[in-house]
């Protein structure tokens, strides 16, 4: 199984994608799809900005398709108060020994705080730090996954996190 080698060699993106087909997805059910072996590289981009550390736990395999759980561990969590994410559930078909796709699924009570967190860090980095809001934010207010914004948002939302800490 490839999977160690995604912390083992987590700074290392090009590593990473010689695990992919070039007709690879990635998905977080529900919430966002990314197709295309260029696309799956700005997510493992991302997740070097946030410094993330994925465990694959409870792994079942039937065919060319692996079900298992993931750990995941970084700073954009930390930053929002989360030390673990367990994800609900993930599946990874192969294609010939590469990854073709990743279905992940998280629980619907993250995604319900993450919404929360965001509706107000939005309002908040728009007006304290417009720059930075422009950058890592499409026209459309869509965040633009790389591994600088990754970098860059943690501390973002760390001083956020304070002043709301503050405020309270």
């Amino acid at each position: 199984m490839p999977f160690p080698a995604v912390n083992r060699n987590h700074h290392d993106v090009e590593k990473i994608m010689t695990m992919f087909t070039e007709d690879a997805t990635f998905e977080i059910v529900g919430l966002s799809k990314f197709s295309g072996k260029e696309q799956v590289r700005i997510i493992y981009e991302y997740d070097v900005g946030v410094n993330t550390n994925l465990q694959f736990i409870n792994f079942k395999s039937d065919g060319d398709t692996v079900h298992c759980q993931i750990l995941e561990r970084n700073d954009r969590l930390d930053a929002i108060g989360i030390s673990e994410l367990k994800y609900s559930s993930c599946i990874f078909t192969f294609k010939n020994v590469l990854i073709q796709s990743i279905a992940a699924e998280v629980p619907a009570d993250f995604v319900e705080h993450n919404i929360k967190i965001f509706k107000k860090f939005i309002p908040w980095i728009t007006e304290n730090h417009p720059d930075e809001y422009s950058r890592m934010f499409t026209s459309e207010g869509r965040f633009i996954y790389n591994c600088e914004n990754g970098r860059d948002v943690v501390p973002l939302l760390r001083k956020w996190s304070m002043e709301q800490n503050a405020d309270s």
